[in-house]
């Protein structure tokens, strides 16, 4: 009788259901902007690089020469593949021969964490220098590391992504809850609110 008696009251009066239901969908928008908004943070507290990965950054930054990073999702962790990913790299951006780059690979081992310091690992593989790095997010982590080397040096890293074939939603969805998504612009778009002057912020490519 009393459960019959709730839901005839309902059916004649559902504005307080309105009423709960607008609320409850309002917190939920709310809630969802606001991650969307702080994952966008750089989210690392300090980037601490070991001492082959702060040789290869210096050797890097010698003379003239451009500081070169290629973000890399690994897959053998072979010269092999290096190899193929620097010849990519180089045709696409036209990065000359004579130019070093450094490889830099992101893990994300919790993606649910805000906030971390940053561990970054030198390997060298077959000639090819490699930057490896635990992060709560990839753009964030690329981000967070390309401020170091420019703290570091005092020059301007560039970083060469290619651009993420498929639907730029389900790339959001994906960076919000595995960390991972469309790399080059969500990682311009990080550095933009660390450094507001084009000028002086570390260079995005993308091709």
């Amino acid at each position: 009788v009393f459960i019959y008696t709730t839901v005839a009251n309902v059916v004649e009066r559902p504005d307080g259901i309105k009423i709960a239901s607008f609320f409850i969908a309002a917190i939920i928008a709310v809630s969802f902007f606001s991650r969307v908004w702080r994952t966008l943070e750089l989210r690392v507290d300090r980037v601490d690089l070991d001492v082959v990965a702060k040789q290869f950054v210096q050797e890097a930054a010698e003379g003239d020469h451009l500081i070169r990073i290629i973000p890399n999702r690994p897959e053998e962790m072979t010269g092999a593949e290096y190899a193929r990913e620097v010849a990519e790299a180089r045709r696409d951006h036209q990065i000359p021969e004579s130019e070093e780059v450094l490889f830099l690979e992101v893990y994300v081992p919790d993606a649910s964490t805000f906030s971390t310091v940053m561990k970054v690992r030198g390997v060298d593989i077959d000639g090819h220098k490699v930057l490896r790095a635990e992060g709560p997010a990839v753009p964030n982590a690329i981000a967070a590391l390309l401020l170091q080397v420019q703290r570091m040096t005092g020059k301007r890293p560039h970083a060469y992504f290619n651009w993420t074939e498929g639907n730029p939603v389900m790339y959001m969805f994906k960076y919000l809850f595995a960390g991972r998504g469309d790399v080059a612009p969500l990682t311009r778009e990080i550095l933009r609110r660390e450094q507001s002057d084009p000028d002086k912020r570390p260079v995005i490519h993308a091709a």
